[in-house]
């Protein structure tokens, strides 16, 4: 991994989008789906995916029900597959700033589908996140290399907005790193405009979803 930069295979793909992997020390007594067990662990280390809400077939219904209200087949693969085969649940979503978190499905009633989500994310590299900030970041192009890019970070009457420099369609779920490589923010939207020729020129970005203020209170660094 070169600084700044890391392994592109923790991003993964999210139905027609992006995601990426992060590590999550989760409290055993609050995961519904693995308390039939017995003797849990105080602690374990869970891996989820973020993306852009978005990114999801469909939001998942108010107060939904039970796992099939939630759950989503077939939605992620890596980004070099043209087919999505793994299952995930959706454990968070925001429809207003656009993110959602996914994580394992029911690994009593989808044993093999919780098998090959839990494959699927081991073999992944995990991002940490960190806090926004401008200057210098990085983001991931459509033909899998890092480049460069500006963060600008702008507090408001309606909070902290995260602006970055130009993207491409089908970017949407991607990290938004800083310079040290760690996970500050989510493509949400792009802005792309159009010439009489077809030339297409990127614009500035934004508002961008900061995880720091994005994420659900147990999830947020």
């Amino acid at each position: 991994m070169t600084k700044g930069r890391p392994n592109p295979a923790c991003i993964v793909k999210v139905g027609e989008g992006r995601g990426f992997v992060i590590e999550h020390d989760a409290d055993m007594a609050n995961l519904r789906q693995l308390q039939k067990k017995e003797r849990l662990p105080k602690h374990v280390s869970i891996r989820l995916v973020v993306t852009a809400a978005h990114c999801l077939p469909e939001l998942p219904k108010p107060h939904a029900w039970g796992d099939v209200d939630r759950v989503y087949q077939n939605l992620l693969g890596t980004l070099d597959t043209r087919n999505t085969t793994v299952w995930a649940e959706c454990v968070f979503a925001d429809p207003v700033a656009d993110i959602a978190v996914l994580g394992p499905v029911d690994n009593q009633e989808l044993f093999h589908e919780a098998a090959a989500y839990d494959a699927f994310v081991e073999n992944a590299p995990v991002l940490r996140i960190g806090n926004a900030r401008s200057g210098i970041g990085w983001i991931l192009a459509l033909d899998g290399q890092w480049i460069p890019t500006t963060l600008e970070v702008f507090s408001n009457i309606c909070g902290v907005s995260l602006w970055i420099g130009p993207t491409e369609a089908g970017m949407s779920g991607s990290p938004i790193l800083n310079h040290a490589g760690r996970a500050v923010g989510v493509v949400v939207v792009g802005t792309e405009r159009v010439s009489k020729s077809g030339e297409r020129t990127n614009e500035w970005t934004g508002p961008q979803a900061i995880l720091a203020h994005a994420l659900p209170a147990w999830l947020a660094p």
